[in-house]
């Protein structure tokens, strides 16, 4: 009789206190306030949230319609609960940690590489992500692209379940009610593994066996760029709004500075690792030289090539592909925000913790593939000889990694009273906002746009006693 090893039961004891250490974080970094980019919400969607008019529109897919019904929850319920919002992010990044866990159990990764995997999740070098409740449907997306990934790579390597194969079809048009424009690099991803999976089974290769029927594979492709297509037509009825943006097209830009553009790319990368707020203020109170950015920005990059490297070279992608899809889609994460935010000609954007929940998937599957390749079997070291360098170096550089990510938590957690501070003095200016300018609570509120807004997103939740203005508060 096969006996567990003591840590197996770790598989999925480690999500449940990531997600007990994110909602200590949340608790103790924040309170109850709208703030930001709710004022918006507030003036498009407050208090008639069950007006269908504001759902049914050409540009409804890039308004994130899964929000429509959670907004209707969280009003109803909880009288416009930013907690509310912010748990729904945590519980997006507990579907990412569940199908994690089951992978990782399934491929029997050491316990050591699996905590890599688990901190990497549930860091705080996202905090912003996790704070700013608005974004909490990102992190849900991000669960279900797992969760596609994760069926994909099971029916491609011989699991027939019929259920599998419906979710494959289906999900696309799920995950377009919560993705927004994260749709696309979902969608290439899919592309090229739907590619790939076509090939084989033409191919005929007899490495593996129960492969979906290339049909199948067809239907996928169909429906996944029938709901980008879907996407990608709304999106061109939008109408954006980006304060403080250049009017420069990107070739003027790069003709006055022909290092911005790729400066900004590889800082993305570095950002992804050590927290904006760290970079400034890291050991002693010290900023972090610019120079010193860059070089960590290149040296993740090459975390990336390496990890490709040896995927290929260790022919892990007749085992598994899911975590190539995982570090594909991070690494084109790191492409959409630079396409989307070089336009503001400030480097600093590249470091901003509102994307490092978007850049984690890509360390993710770089850890997974570290794992494997320097994961023993009964028989020695599954993808090559034993060799103590050819160990060390994923070792080190996934460390790395993590250790970038422990630091920058360790950072957000002394961090956390003030942030609460923050929050709560908020709270107390729009309760009193007689009592401050319009300069003040324009600060102060991080509101940057119409005054009129601000003042009329105030009135609405206080005639309709939401929020800081419930009743039980």
């Amino acid at each position: 009789m096969n006996r567990r090893k003591p840590f197996e039961s770790m598989y999925f004891i480690l999500p449940l206190l990531g997600a007990v250490f994110c909602l200590w974080y949340v608790s103790s970094a924040s309170c109850d306030v709208v703030y930001s980019d709710y004022i918006r919400l507030i003036n498009e969607y407050l208090p008639d949230v069950t007006d269908l008019e504001k759902l049914f529109t050409m540009d409804v897919f890039t308004r994130i319609p899964a929000s429509f019904l959670q907004r209707l929850i969280n009003v109803e319920l909880f009288d416009f609960s930013v907690t509310f919002d912010r748990l729904c992010g945590i519980a997006g990044l507990v579907i990412c940690a569940f199908v994690l866990a089951v992978f990782s159990y399934r491929k029997k990764l050491g316990f050591l590489w699996y905590s890599f995997i688990m901190i990497i999740l549930f860091s705080l070098n996202k905090w912003e992500i996790l704070l700013n409740g608005t974004a909490w449907a990102h992190l849900v997306s991000f669960g279900l692209f797992f969760i596609y990934y994760y069926i994909f790579d099971r029916s491609f390597f011989g699991d027939e379940n019929a259920f599998y194969k419906y979710s494959l079809i289906f999900l696309p048009f799920v995950i377009l009610m919560f993705a927004g424009e994260y749709i696309a690099a979902f969608t290439a991803v899919m592309i090229l593994m739907l590619g790939y999976a076509i090939y084989r089974r033409f191919k005929e290769d007899s490495s593996y066996m129960g492969m979906f029927s290339w049909r199948v594979y067809l239907v996928c492709f169909i429906t996944l760029m029938t709901a980008f297509m879907i996407y990608f037509v709304s999106r061109s009825f939008a109408v954006w709004e980006h304060a403080g943006a250049t009017e420069l097209s990107a070739i003027e830009v790069i003709r006055g500075n022909p290092l911005f553009i790729p400066r900004f790319f590889i800082k993305t990368f570095a950002g992804a690792v050590i927290g904006q707020e760290t970079i400034a203020s890291f050991a002693g109170g010290n900023a972090l030289s610019d120079n010193t950015v860059l070089a960590i920005g290149l040296f993740v990059i090459i975390i990336y090539l390496a990890a490709i490297v040896i995927f290929f070279i260790g022919k892990m992608y007749k085992k598994t592909l899911f975590p190539m899809m995982l570090l594909l889609s991070g690494g084109l994460n790191h492409v959409m925000v630079t396409i989307s935010r070089w336009i503001f000609l400030k480097e600093s954007y590249a470091l901003s913790s509102r994307y490092s929940g978007q850049f984690m998937i890509g360390f993710i599957g770089i850890v997974i593939i570290f794992a494997i390749f320097t994961k023993k079997s009964d028989t020695g070291y599954t993808y090559r000889k034993r060799n103590n360098l050819k160990i060390v170096l994923p070792l080190l550089m996934s460390l790395f990694i993590v250790s970038g990510n422990l630091y920058t938590s360790y950072q957000e957690v002394k961090k956390a009273p003030y942030r609460e501070a923050n929050y709560e003095k908020m709270s107390e200016m729009i309760v009193h906002y007689e009592d401050f300018t319009e300069e003040e609570l324009l600060k102060n509120l991080e509101w940057h746009k119409s005054p009129e807004m601000l003042y009329n997103a105030i009135k609405i939740l206080k005639e309709n006693k939401l929020n800081v203005f419930r009743e039980d508060k």
